[in-house]
C-alpha cells in the first residue's frame, strides 16, 4: 500500500474543477506561476490542463468559454492508493506525464505522486549521504549473496541499503551496490576481499 506521506494530497494542490471556463483556467495558472493543474469532476480525478494547451486550442478553434473538460488530457495514468510505490514509480517511467493521480477503491481523487517525490522515496531507500558506498563484484551463482552479507555482519558492518545491479550476461558477473556503517572500514573491505570478492573503488 502507498504511504500517505509520498502523496501530495488533493486538499494541499491548486485543482481546476472541469466546468471552468478555459479563460478562468488560464487566469488561474498564469496567477499562480503554474505549467498545469489536475482537473477534477467532482470527487473524481479527469486530467490535466495545462497553459500550452489552454493557448493553443484558443489560436485554433475553442474560445475563452470553451469548459476545461473539453480539451483536459485525460491520459494520465491513475493508481489505487492499495498498490505499491514501486507501481507508481514504473507508471511515471513508461508513460509522459507530470505525475501519477491516486485514487481509491470508490475512484475518489486523493492526490498525486511526482516525479519528486519518486526520486526522494529512493533516495531514502538507498541511504544517499549516509554510511560508506562499497561497489562490490562477484560472480552470480547462488549463496554469494548471503556469504557476502554474513562476511560484512561478522566484521561488525551494518548494512544501510543494498541493490545488486544486472549481471554481466557475458561473464556472469553482478554488481552489488551497498552502504555500510562500520567502525573499521579497511578491515571490513580487507575481509570482504578475502572472502573471494572484488571491491571497486
Amino acid at each position: 500500500m502507498i504511504s500517505l506521506s509520498f502523496i501530495l494530497p488533493k486538499e494541499k494542490l491548486t485543482l481546476i474543477d472541469s466546468h471552468m471556463i478555459l479563460k478562468e483556467a488560464l487566469d488561474l495558472i498564469e496567477h499562480n506561476n503554474f505549467l498545469s493543474l489536475p482537473v477534477t469532476k467532482e470527487d473524481a480525478f479527469l486530467g490535466v490542463i495545462s497553459k500550452e494547451r489552454i493557448l493553443s486550442c484558443m489560436m485554433e478553434d475553442c474560445t475563452e468559454e470553451t469548459i476545461v473538460e473539453a480539451i483536459a488530457r485525460q491520459d494520465i495514468p491513475q493508481i489505487q492508493v492499495s498498490e505499491e510505490m514501486e507501481d507508481a514509480a514504473s507508471l511515471l517511467a513508461e508513460t509522459n506525464t507530470p505525475f501519477v493521480a491516486v485514487i481509491n477503491d470508490q475512484n475518489q481523487f486523493l492526490g498525486i505522486i511526482t516525479h519528486k517525490t519518486i526520486f526522494n522515496h529512493y533516495i531514502r531507500i538507498f541511504g544517499f549521504n549516509k554510511g560508506h558506498k562499497l561497489i562490490v563484484t562477484t560472480y552470480d551463482t547462488p549463496g554469494r549473496l548471503a556469504l557476502l552479507t554474513d562476511v560484512i555482519t561478522k566484521s561488525g558492518g551494518n548494512i544501510i541499503s543494498l541493490l545488486v545491479d544486472n549481471p554481466n550476461v557475458s561473464f556472469n558477473l553482478v554488481k552489488i551496490i551497498l552502504r555500510v556503517e562500520s567502525d573499521n572500514l579497511s578491515k571490513l573491505k580487507e575481509n570482504i576481499e578475502d572472502a573471494g570478492f572484488s571491491i571497486r573503488s
